[in-house]
């Protein structure tokens, strides 16, 4: 049994002790396997967005403002749910429970960071929400970048693998270009009004 399975399943015996104190619920549906994880094709195969956004704090101060959990980082759009709780081994994989009552699988796939950046990136499959019917998985990716004390730049790109048959044309317009760049978009707007809620070091 490879370790990531192991914590996983380890954590779903804990969760009620890990959400309790979030006052969140997430638990796995009846009948529920952890299902394995997808061959990643090469990035460049895959479907993509990017949006950037700039913070007026220095890449510590953001790193520290974003530490707190998905439920109160990720909330539901118009369009799409957000996160209501997950658990799981940070760094192993998790399993993330969003605000429509579906779930997702979560694992990261690589992370390095120096004083001056930080790269964090993560696969999402097992989608169950209908909105992301046409998902096959989902390939995440967050760069911090530090240009100057005062100033982090976050790059976030999402990559998307669709199911056999699908339209990715139609995909890219209807969702990934729109109602996907619009919550990833809202998203990185709250991460900036936090962090920049945060007095600056003096």
């Amino acid at each position: 049994m490879r370790t990531y399975e192991y914590r996983f399943r380890s954590a779903l015996t804990l969760a009620a002790l890990l959400l309790g104190s979030q006052g969140m619920a997430c638990e796995p549906p009846v009948g529920f396997v952890n299902p394995p994880r997808p061959d990643i094709a090469p990035l460049e195969q895959l479907l993509k967005h990017t949006e950037q956004i700039e913070i007026a704090r220095s890449l510590a101060a953001v790193m520290q403002a974003g530490n707190r959990p998905l439920s109160q980082g990720i909330r539901p759009t118009r369009d799409l749910p957000g996160v209501s709780g997950s658990f799981g081994t940070p760094g192993a994989r998790r399993l993330v429970c969003l605000t429509d009552g579906s779930i997702a699988i979560e694992e990261v796939l690589h992370r390095e960071a120096d004083s001056e950046s930080q790269r964090f990136r993560y696969v999402v499959w097992n989608y169950t929400s209908p909105k992301f019917r046409d998902v096959r998985y989902a390939v995440g990716e967050f760069i911090h970048t530090q240009p100057a004390p005062d100033k982090t730049r976050v790059n976030w790109t999402y990559r998307f693998s669709l199911k056999e048959g699908r339209d990715s044309d139609l995909f890219r317009t209807s969702f990934l270009e729109s109602v996907f760049a619009e919550w990833m978009r809202s998203l990185l707007e709250r991460g900036r009004a936090n962090a920049e809620a945060t007095p600056a070091a003096q």
